[in-house]
């Protein structure tokens, strides 16, 4: 990480180095299982070299502190490492010279959750065609990592309503935290994630792994926190759970497959209290 940090130091390949006074490589422990991406340093955190260490970072400090999360267990980033001028939104050209910096970083820090903060974190590392609106707040199973978007601080400090918004999200992320790390008690809430899926009668058909090693299950969601209300998210609990009921190892693959709609024929991601149930298909690959 120190090398990549040096080097972050010493960029040029994008204009913005140009009016910096130093670039903001991140900061955090080098194991940190919770990675923060935001868009770009401001003022304070271009004279500091330090992330998040103005008003923005203040209300970052609370949030963390509202969901009994230390700042110094985390790592904390941001899209591009040089402050754009005048704080504007990062143009594309200076997204992607800065994103292999932060491929590079992840690749080292392994981290388990993502959480970007802000449409610009959003657009870098989930798509171009995600939108902060439609995603936010709920947790998306990528590339064998949770990922999850919400507003950026700074945003909040101009809207109430959406500092509202980030205080909610924020409990969302600690729920997602706490089943990723195995510290929230399944017995609080339904669904019983992976342990009691079945037994609580979240999985509304009898689970059989069949000789070719598919089976077929349909799922009552109605219980579900809407934290994990996306598809990407259901796959990931479902094959958890028929992995631990199956008492498969961990290197035999469980692919999940959640049918285009649920039972009232709508989307099965739809975040909505009426979506009721899923169907999946899951192969065990043995």
């Amino acid at each position: 990480m120190a090398r990549i940090a040096e080097e972050i130091r010493n960029c040029q390949r994008c204009p913005l180095h140009e009016g910096r006074t130093q670039a903001v490589p991140g900061e955090g422990p080098p194991d940190a299982p919770l990675l923060f991406v935001g868009e770009g340093p401001g003022a304070e955190e271009d004279q500091q070299g330090r992330p998040f260490v103005g008003a923005a970072g203040r209300l970052l400090d609370k949030l963390l502190a509202s969901i009994r999360i230390p700042r110094e267990r985390v790592f904390i980033t941001n899209t591009v490492r040089c402050r754009p001028p005048g704080n504007r939104e990062p143009h594309p050209g200076e997204v992607a010279a800065c994103l292999p910096y932060l491929v590079r970083q992840m690749s080292v820090l392994q981290p388990r959750v993502v959480c970007l903060l802000g449409a610009t974190a959003t657009r870098a590392l989930l798509g171009a065609d995600q939108k902060l609106n439609q995603v936010r707040g709920r947790a998306l199973r990528e590339a064998g990592r949770w990922w999850f978007a919400t507003y950026h601080p700074a945003a909040a400090l101009r809207s109430a309503s959406l500092a509202k918004a980030l205080e909610e999200d924020f409990r969302r992320l600690r729920r997602l935290v706490d089943v990723e790390w195995g510290t929230e008690d399944p017995a609080r809430w339904k669904p019983n994630v992976v342990q009691k899926l079945f037994e609580s009668g979240q999985v509304t058909e009898p689970v059989e792994v069949s000789r070719d090693g598919s089976l077929r299950l349909a799922w009552e969601i109605r219980g579900l926190h809407p934290t994990f209300r996306s598809a990407s998210a259901m796959a990931e609990l479902l094959g958890r759970f028929v992995r631990r009921r199956e008492s498969l190892s961990p290197d035999v693959p469980v692919v999940v497959h959640l049918e285009g709609t649920d039972a009232h024929g709508r989307p099965v991601s739809a975040d909505a209290p009426e979506c009721v149930a899923v169907h999946a298909e899951v192969r065990v690959e043995r």
